[in-house]
């Protein structure tokens, strides 16, 4: 969505209301908002359970990979990666 402005030469003269300016104003609700909306509270891994749990898992599926392939590796397939040796 587009705004589309639109500059005259002609003034308008719609003033703001003295509710709207202090609405605006107001420097610590300005302050939390740009808080809340720039600085977002950051929580450790290891105190947020539900993202240490999955970081867990993640380390875990890895290592279980890593051992299958490793013993998969130590009985390679006939013929591949080895010369044949001769008589």
């Amino acid at each position: 969505m587009k705004r589309q402005y639109r500059i005259s030469p002609q003034r308008n003269d719609q003033q703001l209301t003295e509710a709207e300016i202090a609405r605006f104003r107001d420097p610590k609700r300005l302050l939390f908002n740009y808080e809340n909306a720039v600085r977002r509270p950051k929580r450790p891994i290891y105190k947020d359970p539900k993202t240490f749990i999955g970081l867990v898992l993640i380390v875990l599926l890895a290592m279980l990979l890593s051992e299958i392939g490793h013993q998969q590796g130590e009985h390679p397939k006939s013929g591949k990666g080895q010369p044949e040796q001769l008589p």
